[in-house]
């Protein structure tokens, strides 16, 4: 999905959300590059509720996008959690969402790294300046955040919450990306398109070697090649790891899994909560029961491990991207995880 907003406007131009899919009906969206690489400006989006109550400061709830860190956009609506949306309009809040390099152009620590820019971004004067810009004003109550996301996009969830388990009130995460921590034995055959044409790939190839940035990508051929990767592990693994001692400090920050490992990591108070589906063929159920088994045991004592929850119900792959906040199983899931965000 392309960066809609025509930036010959005015920065205080809104977006109607039934512009770009019937599921974003309800909301008003403002469209912001958090930052530049080279010429290459990556969007940050914020999605408002157009119930929204003037003249109060609002919670957050962050979004990351799927698609293997491959594949995808802030606002591809079939992968849109619809009980995110109905989240945000219960209970007055706005949705935080980013953009971010993707491989196999860029590297998984790049990836990282624009995560840690945007939420600096996010707390700073230039975008509380550009919400204030608004013609109803919007004033962020940065206290109170919730991340969300969904596959990659649950991955990067976990991720910030690990990083900055003193700024977020509750972290959830939808079937996380957790493959390249190692592979699990699963019965699960995937399910995925048929490989991508070779001639395609020498083509993609042709650009990957040209150092160009992609942080935005919807197209038949995009999600090709994350099939591609998801049905090679080694060549997935390979992409995830490279070049990642650039950067040691997300070097270390690479592997959610390893990270259980380390003496000062926590989660935030209200926890974490990882919905799954039994039956997922392209991030297998078993790699959350890990996760979850490994932060129980070793974040026992530390902030955030009494408020782990893995709800794992009936489903695949975006099993969850359907459901109403009403639903009682995903309460009862999200329960102490929202009234932590919200206190």
């Amino acid at each position: 999905m392309p960066f809609i907003r025509d930036p010959t406007q005015s920065t205080k131009a809104l977006i109607e959300g039934s512009a770009l899919s019937p599921r974003f009906s309800n909301f008003s969206i403002f469209q912001a590059n958090y930052k530049t690489v080279g010429d290459h400006g990556i969007r940050a989006d914020f999605m408002i509720p157009k119930s929204l109550r003037a003249g109060e400061k609002v919670p957050v709830i962050t979004q990351f996008h799927g698609g293997g860190l491959i594949f995808g956009d802030s606002l591809y609506s079939p992968w849109f959690p619809i009980w995110v949306l109905e989240l945000a309009e219960k209970h007055n809040a706005v949705i935080a969402c980013a953009n971010y390099r993707m491989m196999p152009e860029s590297t998984a620590v790049e990836v990282l790294s624009d995560i840690d820019d945007w939420w600096r971004w996010l707390h700073s004067s230039d975008s509380a300046n550009l919400l204030a810009a608004l013609p109803t004003p919007i004033e962020l109550d940065l206290d109170r955040v919730i991340t969300t996301g969904e596959s990659a996009g649950g991955l990067l969830s976990v991720y910030l919450a690990m990083t900055y388990p003193e700024d977020i009130r509750a972290a959830t995460a939808g079937y996380p990306m957790f493959n390249q921590d190692g592979p699990v034995e699963t019965d699960q055959t995937p399910a995925l398109a048929p490989q991508i044409p070779e001639s395609a790939l020498l083509e993609l190839q042709k650009t990957i070697n040209a150092g160009n940035t992609v942080s935005s990508d919807d197209s038949d051929l995009r999600m090709a090649l994350f099939h591609s990767f998801f049905r090679t592990k080694a060549l997935l693994f390979k992409c995830y790891d490279r070049d990642s001692l650039a950067s040691p400090v997300h070097r270390e920050r690479l592997y959610q899994l390893q990270r259980l490992e380390q003496p000062d990591t926590k989660l935030p108070l209200g926890g974490l909560v990882i919905l799954h589906g039994a039956q997922d063929p392209v991030v297998p159920v078993t790699l959350s029961e890990r996760f979850v088994n490994a932060a129980r045991e070793k974040l026992r004592g530390r902030q955030g491990a009494d408020n782990i929850v893995l709800s794992i119900q009936e489903g695949v792959h975006g099993f969850d991207n359907t459901f109403s906040i009403e639903e009682p199983w995903l309460k009862e899931a999200l329960a102490t995880a929202i009234s932590r965000w919200l206190e």
